[in-house]
């Protein structure tokens, strides 16, 4: 094999080119060393930024819990002091000529919110006082159990009775229906909002017959009974026509219990028309109209034009501080708030 010098030349600017190339792609030892360590500084200063902003947001943290056990405790204080405040308002307030308001809310029944046994407590405590220049009732209830609806009722007409110069009034806000109306019905005068709802003078029982059920599933009832119709109510039995005209007639002397103290209660304000004891709902407007209610009035407006000057008084079942904090924040903030009050 012959070598010329062009071919030398060529094989020089080839490895001229491959060194030029290798120092420009292989950066030398002290760049790598720089390049290093320049890396490691970036690194320990971001974990340094994110241990510091760690810290940071725990601090912070901390605060905030400490803030909140002290706000709850603020607000747990201040509702005890209220609660207390009232009391002392009660009294004192019925040593001058006072108003007494009942707010009755709710479902009427025994342990309901509206309970005929607490109601008729409170009433006889206010007419106890001699300073007592009337009562007003604020009521907002769906109804519920006739009889408890009718204790009510009887105790505010003998309360009348016996005090003719106490006026009752009752203050209709959102609903005084079927029970609810049985209540106000008692009162000299009832006082409604144009959207209230009224009326509902009737009375329901309901129930399901699934005897046709049980008898395509292949289930045979066992029922022992000691009187005829002591099972009439069973649902996974069919109800004789016996038993139905009986418990009709017993929803129909409710009924008729129902109307005749509407009666004796609106008197001649009452303009009876086909709709009135057909367990309809009307509206306060409506109410006003056909004698159900007297006038569209708010309970303010209430107070302010019929007993104007006079102190009000408000009687109310006794609750003790922490049940009103756990009404007025919620059972769930009550919980969290004893469980952070413990000593860790």
């Amino acid at each position: 094999m012959s070598w010329t010098e062009e071919e030398d030349n060529v094989q020089g600017a080839k490895d001229l080119y491959q060194e030029e190339r290798a120092s420009k792609v292989t950066p030398s030892s002290s760049e790598v060393g720089a390049k290093k360590e320049s890396m490691d500084t970036s690194i320990y200063t971001l974990l340094e930024k994110v241990l510091e902003e760690n810290v940071r947001e725990k601090r912070r943290s901390r605060r905030w819990k400490i803030f909140f056990r002290f706000a709850f405790l603020a607000v747990f204080i201040g509702v005890s002091i209220v609660s207390f405040n009232r009391v002392e308002y009660g009294e004192s307030a019925i040593n001058k000529p006072f108003v007494a308001v009942l707010p009755l809310n709710g479902v009427i029944g025994a342990g309901e919110q509206i309970d005929s046994n607490v109601v008729v407590t409170l009433l006889d405590s206010a007419y106890e006082e001699s300073s007592l220049q009337g009562v007003v009732i604020r009521l907002n209830s769906p109804g519920g159990s006739p009889v408890h609806s009718g204790i009510i009722y009887d105790a505010i007409k003998e309360k009348k009775t016996l005090y003719p110069n106490v006026p009752v009034v009752v203050v209709v806000e959102d609903m005084a229906a079927s029970g609810g109306y049985y209540i106000a019905a008692a009162a000299d005068a009832i006082y409604v909002d144009k959207a209230s709802l009224l009326g509902s003078i009737g009375v329901i029982s309901s129930g399901f017959d699934l005897s046709g059920l049980i008898e395509k599933i292949g289930v045979q009832r066992r029922t022992f009974t000691a009187g005829d119709n002591k099972a009439f109510m069973d649902p996974f039995v069919p109800m004789s026509d016996e038993a139905k005209s009986k418990w009709q007639s017993v929803l129909d002397e409710t009924h008729q219990q129902f109307i005749e103290a509407v009666r004796n209660g609106r008197g001649e304000k009452l303009k009876e028309t086909q709709d009135v004891f057909s367990g309809m709902v009307f509206s306060g407007a409506q109410s006003v109209k056909m004698g159900l209610a007297d006038d569209l009035l708010s309970f303010n407006k209430v107070l302010d034009s019929k007993f104007n000057g006079v102190e009000t008084v408000y009687f109310e079942p006794t609750k003790e501080p922490w049940e009103e904090f756990a009404k007025s924040i919620g059972v769930g903030v009550v919980v969290e708030l004893l469980s952070t009050a413990k000593i860790r």
